[in-house]
């Protein structure tokens, strides 16, 4: 075992390197596409009728078995 005296501190940067280096790749290819056109921004989700909808049922009665 020739590393067994390896300084903490350099192992815990190479870590830190080892993780961040692809995080900041991927967030770059992804910054780049979207500035370029490739990836459109995700249309925002039309309301449905049952969403928010509490003209019906305003205490919750049938969706906790209160009826």
């Amino acid at each position: 075992m020739e590393n067994a005296n390896a300084n903490p501190l350099i192992v815990a940067l190479l870590c830190l390197i080892r993780c961040l280096v692809p995080l900041a790749i991927m967030l770059g290819i992804s910054y780049l596409l979207k500035r370029f056109g490739l990836i459109a921004e995700s249309p925002e989700r039309p309301e449905g009728p049952y969403e928010n909808d509490t003209s019906n049922n305003e205490k919750g009665d049938l969706v906790h078995g209160d009826a």
